[in-house]
């Protein structure tokens, strides 16, 4: 095996094995939360501690972009697109329906465990989205109802929250596009799939460092998933790890596919401490993920790599994107929430302990 495809080789595979569950076990799931509290102070997250991780984490996104460009060169990588475009799509309305299938049989939930409904029709929806999927000529009314469930989801529990799942505006759109005849309309769902999974998961990392509080009794139940960090430092850790394999996958090219592979094993290992919860709240991440990996890279990644004509600006042109991006989903986050709830904030429904014991 080559040098470059060793390096993030390595990355994937130790993160795999070290990154414990909780790092991408969605903590809303499992453990109180109150989306309406401010989160930490700024200066309360970019600690010492906070710094020294995130100066790492650049190094390391640089080093990596520089392996990409070695890899990308070579004919045996990973870099080239799949040709399998009916497997993507069969991938994406199978995990889908299937995911839609398990909402409508378990009832009372909108589109994650721990948004709660009352209300019969959402159930009755959901199974119609799911049938939805049976063609890829129908798949645009299951986009309709997944965007319905989505509008619905942010009248109960505001923006903010909502804003914790964009993969689900991904999907539609996925489906959406599906259903069209064009292939030039066609040929756009899986750079948008990219886009929405990959910022859901940044998104995702930010709440780590924006609310660890959530996860701490979490981890004080099982405090050998630390691996003997504090928690706060896991906290800080786990974050990184998570953006920056999101981030990868939506810049890399050369080792794109070894990324999903990696992220993908964490998501999976999650579930063997987190249960059939954590499975089927994860599905449709997972689901979009196997069809990233069969794809491959798109033309928005291979316009990316295009601007650079070495590696090593390529390396440095990453490094720089990645700290412009960590502030910038920082910045949007903290924006986001105080837009909402800075001033008077709402009577919402604030806890999902009991969500976990629905599935």
């Amino acid at each position: 095996m080559r040098p470059a495809v060793l390096l993030w080789a390595s990355v994937a595979a130790i993160a795999a094995s070290v990154v414990p569950t909780p790092a991408h076990a969605h903590i809303k799931w499992f453990a109180p939360y109150d989306v309406t509290k401010p989160p930490m102070p700024v200066h309360g997250v970019l600690t010492q501690h906070f710094l020294l991780v995130f100066i790492a984490f650049t190094l390391l996104m640089a080093a990596s972009f520089i392996a990409d460009r070695l890899a990308a060169k070579r004919s045996w990588t990973l870099a080239e697109s799949g040709a399998n475009e009916a497997l993507e799509e069969l991938l994406v309305r199978s995990g889908t329906g299937a995911f839609f299938m398990a909402l409508f049989a378990v009832g009372g939930i909108i589109l994650t465990p721990e948004l709660h409904t009352s209300d019969g029709w959402v159930a009755w929806l959901q199974l119609g989205i799911a049938a939805s999927m049976l063609s890829a000529r129908t798949c645009i009314v299951g986009s309709l109802g997944i965007l319905v469930l989505y509008a619905y989801g942010i009248s109960q529990y505001g923006v903010f929250h909502l804003s914790d799942y964009p993969v689900f505006l991904g999907l539609a759109a996925y489906l959406a596009l599906t259903s069209f005849p064009s292939e030039r309309l066609r040929s756009y769902r899986m750079a948008i799939l990219y886009a929405a999974l990959c910022v859901c998961l940044m998104w995702g990392a930010v709440e780590k460092w924006a609310y660890p509080q959530w996860t701490l009794p979490l981890l004080a139940a099982r405090p050998y998933l630390t691996f003997g960090f504090t928690a706060p430092n896991f906290m800080i850790f786990a974050g990184f790890v998570e953006f920056a394999f999101a981030f990868y996958m939506l810049t890399g090219l050369g080792l794109l596919r070894l990324a999903i592979l990696g992220l993908s094993t964490i998501f999976i290992a999650a579930v063997f401490d987190f249960g059939k919860v954590d499975a089927i709240g994860h599905l449709p991440i997972l689901t979009a993920m196997a069809a990233m990996f069969v794809h491959g890279p798109t033309q928005m990644h291979v316009w990316l790599h295009a601007k650079a004509d070495t590696a090593f600006r390529l390396g440095r042109t990453a490094g720089g994107a990645f700290v412009m991006t960590v502030f910038l989903f920082l910045a949007v986050y903290y924006g986001v929430q105080h837009a909402e709830y800075g001033h008077n904030p709402q009577d919402r429904i604030a806890t999902s302990v009991s969500s976990g014991h629905r599935l």
